[in-house]
């Protein structure tokens, strides 16, 4: 799921006073503490006029963990008292996709691209429904216009690799990863996204490179915990590579210590972990 740690929306440009639960929250988006934003936002006292904010900021953070009904939630929260903030409808719309109720999701995105049909935000998830549902040119289109608009945006680069490698178009995906890495040298999505490229060509030891790269650039990275945690699972061989088998542990821990959320990552941590104890004699 993209999250918009890196970028922040205009709906957040403009802070509380220093020390309030909104900069608070703020604050901890981006530095990857997502379990704290969540901690932050159910915290009673805040000022009524930031509930909003905090709410989007908790919607962004349920996605990032992997949550995205709760994610659903925050969001329509926010556009209970705000119904034409556009941020939030983006955060919706990628809500209900990565629900798969794609029907509810395009109207919602839709509404978002008529008020603002060059918010970078509304154009990168609607490629991603369009992608979703099928419809890669459609997608594709959509996320060239994007990345037109913000050659150097995370939001945008991450979304055109997801779109381009569900097209099973790899090289172009590699493409918008090296172009990435190119503006923006020291960002750890460059790695990132390349390694997710590496993975579909089936250098998995490449890509493990780059995924620990993306890390040493950015220690609570989620989603790369996320990925080098599958990926080294599926290179165990059955659990029989030991150095894989710890490897796994190590990143399903980290991950879940972040406050990771998706379900199909516990059940096969929890599959791993039974493993593990056999291998180790623990």
């Amino acid at each position: 799921m993209t999250s918009l740690r890196f970028v922040l929306p205009p709906l957040l440009a403009v802070l509380a006073a220093s020390g309030t639960p909104l900069e608070q929250a703020t604050l901890a988006f981006q530095s990857g503490e997502y379990a704290k934003v969540l901690e932050l936002a159910a915290v009673p006292g805040a000022d009524a006029s930031d509930t909003p904010r905090l709410m989007y900021l908790a919607g962004e953070a349920q996605l990032a963990l992997g949550a995205p009904s709760e994610a659903e939630k925050a969001f329509r929260t926010v556009l209970a008292a705000r119904p034409k903030a556009v941020p939030a409808q983006v955060g919706l719309g990628r809500a209900l996709t990565a629900l798969l109720r794609f029907d509810e999701a395009e109207p919602v995105l839709a509404a978002a691209l008529a008020a603002e049909p060059k918010d970078v935000g509304a154009l990168v998830a609607h490629g991603l429904l369009l992608s979703n549902t099928g419809k890669s040119d459609e997608a594709k289109k959509a996320l060239e216009q994007a990345w037109k608009l913000d050659p150097k945006g995370a939001l945008t680069a991450r979304g055109y690799v997801e779109v381009l490698l569900r097209a099973d178009d790899v090289p172009g995906a590699a493409a918008i990863a090296e172009q990435f890495m190119e503006a923006r040298p020291a960002h750890p999505l460059g790695p990132f996204l390349f390694a997710w490229t590496l993975e579909r060509d089936d250098e998995d030891e490449q890509a493990i490179e780059q995924y620990q790269t993306a890390l040493e650039r950015d220690p609570d990275f989620i989603d790369a915990h996320k990925n080098l945690a599958i990926l080294c699972h599926t290179l165990s061989n059955t659990y029989k590579v030991k150095e894989r088998v710890l490897l796994a542990y190590e990143h399903y821990e980290r991950y879940f210590a972040l406050g990771g959320k998706d379900q199909e990552l516990e059940r096969m941590y929890k599959d791993l972990v039974s493993f593990k104890q056999q291998i180790l004699g623990e």
